[in-house]
């Protein structure tokens, strides 16, 4: 019987030691940072991503512009002015867009290209 209880005792120790309660917390800033990045709560990659000129977009406005522009282009009705801007610097535009993308680290030709091939 003690022999049993020498080992329930060394495998309790043990159980304890490898909880989470026994880890160091996080920082409130470490846990503020990161619950401003959605895609870092759900895992999920950026919608850009396989467009990546370097291997990873630049989460920010520029790529924020370029998601609501595409956005814009395939759910607006034809005749508004936000798909009529949005055709603009998706297709047409020969600065704003390359300017945009490479701010993003997106691969403007091959985004474009993409794009291209999807338009009716």
């Amino acid at each position: 019987m003690q022999c049993q209880g020498r080992i329930m005792k060394s495998a309790t120790r043990k159980q304890i030691k490898g909880t989470p309660m026994n880890q160091p917390l996080e920082s409130l800033e470490d846990l503020i940072l990161a619950s401003l990045n959605p895609r870092a709560i759900t895992g999920l990659p950026h919608p850009l991503s396989k467009f990546a000129a370097n291997g990873a977009v630049k989460e920010g406005p520029y790529a924020d512009a370029i998601i609501e522009f595409i956005k814009d282009w395939t759910c607006e009705a034809p005749e508004t002015v936000k798909h009529g801007a949005a055709m603009w610097f998706l297709f047409d535009s020969e600065r704003a867009f390359f300017v945009a993308c490479a701010l993003a680290g997106i691969d403007a030709e091959k985004l474009r290209s993409h794009l291209r091939s999807r338009r009716p």
